[in-house]
């Protein structure tokens, strides 16, 4: 799975999705998709903070139509999991403990992507 760069989206399929549900759900929805879409994919953040090569994660060059993200390998084990606020990821280890997080918000209006260690 891939993360779909929003942004690139014509203005009329933002008109139409806005008419159809209203644009408070229209943008709560596509932030929502956004982060299943992270979640299940093997993309990371491009802006990071803290040391991931150190603890295992090699990195790919930023995605050419899409420089947000870059392909990644993550430890062994480790994942991301879907927090209860949708632009808010968590990244795990392999015992399940909270590492880190990923905030990834998928508005085409203002669309960024970030991930950050947690400070131990």
């Amino acid at each position: 799975m891939t993360v779909e760069n929003t942004s690139n989206w014509s203005p009329l399929e933002h008109m139409a999705g806005i008419v159809v549900v209203g644009r408070e759900n229209y943008i709560e929805d596509m932030e929502a998709q956004g982060q299943k879409q992270l979640v299940a994919s093997v993309l990371f953040p491009t802006e990071r903070n803290g040391d991931f090569e150190a603890l295992g994660f090699v990195f790919g060059d930023p995605l050419p139509d899409d420089p947000l993200f870059c392909n990644a390998e993550f430890p062994e084990g480790w994942r991301l999991v879907a927090s209860d606020h949708s632009m808010w990821s968590e990244i795990v280890d392999e015992t399940g403990a909270r590492r880190g997080s990923v905030f990834y918000k998928a508005a085409f209006y203002d669309r960024r992507a970030f991930a950050q260690l947690d400070k131990r």
